[in-house]
């Protein structure tokens, strides 16, 4: 019966999910047993707004309640900080999830609020992400990403040498990322840049411009590799690995 649960909870988000049949019952059991108490955890968050199923690690923090919005079956890792409050506020997806030990901040300071951060649905996000929501952040559906990603959607200004750096203001332009890409591990996204749908990108990137959609994109700065529209080269998978 449980596995028939599972299996049934799992083809929601993934027609194809299958489950391993070497797991043992108690691996399932100990699996939904956490489920269960993640969401109960979820309830103690009452002014959020969310749809069915929400699930809550173990020292998840919530601030600004009232300006997040989570769908059906959104799952938050344990120790994720959430700064929510801002001119539009954080949402969620349905069916995604935000790795433990990340930061989503759409807001930094009182005395000038940040715009938004808006995540698309069946997005998986690794461990230890730094999501800013300055100038706006979105996410596009069905992304995969690994950990430690940091997207900064604002700049602090600095021309003026007669001035202190902290006190020159910032600007913000946001970061825009489509749908159905797959990000690799350690890759920061600067103010201003726009991401294409269906684009890898490699591990440790560091992106500072606008990206086409169907890109295979890696470097420090990055650029464009290939277009994924064209055949195989001899580009390594392991390069554009999480």
């Amino acid at each position: 019966m449980l596995r028939k649960i599972i299996l049934h909870i799992g083809t929601k988000k993934n027609a194809k999910f299958s489950l391993d049949p070497s797991l043992s019952n108690e691996v399932l059991f100990s699996f939904a047993f956490d489920k269960l108490i993640a969401w109960m955890r979820s309830w103690k968050f009452i002014f959020c707004k969310r749809e069915l199923m929400l699930f809550m690690g173990s020292g998840v923090r919530i601030r600004g309640q009232r300006s997040a919005y989570f769908g059906k079956a959104v799952q938050i890792g344990d120790g994720v900080q959430i700064t929510a409050w801002g001119k539009n506020g954080l949402s969620i997806g349905d069916y995604s999830w935000i790795g433990s030990y990340s930061f989503l901040k759409v807001s930094f300071s009182l005395n000038d609020s940040g715009k938004f951060i808006t995540i698309g649905k069946n997005v998986g996000i690794g461990e230890y992400a730094h999501l800013g929501g300055a100038g706006g952040l979105s996410i596009g559906d069905d992304c995969i990403i690994g950990p430690y990603l940091s997207c900064h959607p604002e700049n602090h200004r600095f021309l003026d040498n007669q001035e202190l750096i902290r006190l020159q203001g910032t600007q913000r332009k946001g970061i825009s990322i489509g749908k159905n890409c797959w990000i690799g591990a350690k890759v920061t996204i600067l103010d201003g840049v726009k991401i294409g749908n269906n684009c890898v990108i490699a591990a440790g990137a560091v992106i500072n411009k606008d990206m086409p959609d169907n890109a295979v994109i890696g470097g420090v700065p990055a650029r464009v590799i290939r277009s994924r529209n064209v055949e195989e080269t001899n580009i390594s998978v392991q390069r554009v690995s999480a």
